[in-house]
């Protein structure tokens, strides 16, 4: 009852306003490819999108379907499987530490400031916890109990894991090596067994990789390995910004974002956590050797690759979670097991009091951890209005017409766009310059070249927008305004009678959407 009555409230605190937020750059490969996948237009699915996994993408057609073409429809899907992972804790805590240690691990993963913001994206992460969690719950499973039934659908999870994220592969080495910690007496035969787990994930992984061959031939394997791999080494400075490498991820998970203090995971539940995986190395239960070996292999695998950012590890929130509660209740256990040198009355009270000021830190935690998680969730509350200028350009221009968006970034691409086009107008019609997002890219502007192309390209309007008034793009001096009086100086820009926009000032970041007449 009690973990019903927190899946509710987290339900209704995740679903809050889900459609007001604008689109992240990374919501739209899902999107976008599940409304590809709506239309039947497969063929431009898999030749755009093909190299992601596509459980996600699957899931996103479902609700769309049954939601409309909306944002919220991908989101769901997030919230479906944040719900998913936090009940699939519960049952995998309960059965190796006890009901009380699963609900306090269950809360703690809900109010993780950086599980409940990906709760309200179209991202996979919580696709990849909710599966991560299944693939290492059944398999540890199997190794307990060594039944056939438990053998196979470690297998099916495995493949199905990995068609949902393809970082999940890594679980095989954490499979391997706790083979090796924990069923010495029985290594050949369970090694044997673990070939098995092995052969049927390859035999549901195949199919979806025999499909990306025959519409993209070897091309998108190339694109495959830059997923698994995190990107590119577009990243580089990010990636290295804590030194040195070993520790990164010990300094990314709690370190405040630049804009506010708020922390992927709060500080206080990440030192419970860190305590916790001491007590398991102190304990060295089977189950706690475990879940120390999950953390380690997961841990070492993404410090390896050379891009590194907190989402990529979000399957140690699941441990840290449990590392947590354990050390919670063992704390409480040596409160309650206190025998204070007063006696009688007196040291009743003060072994009272000690438990009730237990209590109430570890209820500050939990509290000090859900604002984190609330404030990290406004930070992105803002609106810019895609949809409307969507529909009006969709009102607007032919069919052999374009619009072109200046200036991508992060919060606004071409994709954005196109996900709100109705099936009849082409993809093509809606285009970006430059092709590279500007806040995560050097930007190549050339004034001429971008005249050039929207004259062959029939471009009738281009869109810009507020980026920020002397907001540098990434590893540049240029800016907007630059770019917006590159294109006045052209004289070949705006007509006083159709100059729509949509969307409200707020500071010097301002979010509104502008369409420009191109005069040819």
């Amino acid at each position: 009852m009690a973990l019903m009555s927190f899946l509710v409230v987290f339900a209704a605190a995740a679903l809050y306003q889900i459609g007001y937020m604008s689109v992240q750059w990374d919501e739209m490969p899902h999107l976008y490819g599940g409304t590809l996948l709506l239309r039947g237009q497969t063929w431009s699915y898999m030749t755009t999108y093909g190299y992601y996994p596509p459980v996600f993408d699957l899931f996103t057609t479902g609700y769309l379907q049954i939601l409309g073409p909306d944002q919220i429809a991908g989101r769901v899907v997030a919230v479906t499987f944040s719900l998913l992972a936090i009940g699939l804790l519960f049952s995998f805590t309960k059965k190796i530490y006890g009901k009380k240690n699963a609900l306090i691990a269950s809360i703690l993963l809900g109010t993780i400031p950086g599980f409940f913001w990906l709760s309200r994206v179209t991202m996979l992460e919580t696709m990849l916890i909710f599966f991560f969690t299944l693939v290492m719950f059944t398999f540890y499973t199997w190794l307990t109990k060594d039944t056939n039934k438990t053998l196979i659908f470690s297998g099916l999870a495995l493949g199905i894991g990995i068609l949902a994220k393809y970082q999940i592969i890594v679980a095989l080495l954490a499979m391997l090596l706790s083979i090796l910690f924990l069923s010495r007496k029985k290594l050949k035969l369970n090694l044997a067994k673990f070939l098995v787990i092995f052969v049927i994930a390859v035999l549901v992984v195949v199919p979806w990789f025999f499909m990306i061959y025959h519409y993209n031939g070897v091309t998108k394997f190339e694109t495959i390995q830059y997923v698994m791999s995190e990107g590119g080494q577009d990243r580089p400075a990010y990636s290295n910004r804590f030194q040195p490498l070993p520790v990164y991820y010990l300094m990314e998970m709690a370190w405040p974002f630049k804009d506010i203090p708020v922390h992927p995971i709060s500080v206080p539940i990440f030192l419970l956590g860190l305590f916790g995986l001491g007590l398991f190395a102190y304990r060295r239960s089977k189950q706690d050797i475990f879940l120390l070996t999950w953390f380690l292999i997961v841990y070492v695998f993404f410090t390896l690759i050379p891009n590194r950012q907190w989402r990529y590890v979000t399957p140690l929130f699941p441990i840290l979670a449990i590392s947590a509660a354990c050390f919670i209740m063992f704390l409480y256990s040596r409160v309650r097991g206190w025998k204070p040198q007063e006696t009688g009355i007196r040291g009743e009270r003060l072994k009272k009091m000690a438990a009730a000021i237990f209590v109430i830190i570890i209820i500050s935690a939990v509290a000090y951890s859900s604002y984190e998680a609330y404030q990290m969730t406004v930070r992105d509350q803002i609106h810019i209005p895609i949809q409307e200028a969507t529909s009006y350009l969709t009102g607007n221009l032919s069919q052999a017409q374009s619009a072109v968006l200046v200036c991508s970034f992060n919060l606004l691409s071409q994709d954005m766009f196109r996900f709100y086009l109705p099936k009849n107008m082409s993809s093509d019609q809606i285009w970006q310059y430059p092709s590279l997002a500007v806040d995560a890219f050097t930007p190549d502007f050339n004034i001429t070249e971008f005249l050039n192309l929207c004259v062959q390209r029939n471009v009738k309007y281009i869109i810009l927008y507020d980026f920020g008034i002397n907001t540098k793009f990434f590893n540049s001096t240029l800016d907007y305004t630059q770019i917006q009086q590159m294109i006045y100086d052209t004289g070949r820009f705006g007509d006083p009678l159709d100059q729509p926009f949509w969307g409200d000032y707020n500071g010097w970041m301002g979010h509104r959407i502008f369409l420009v007449r191109f005069l040819g």
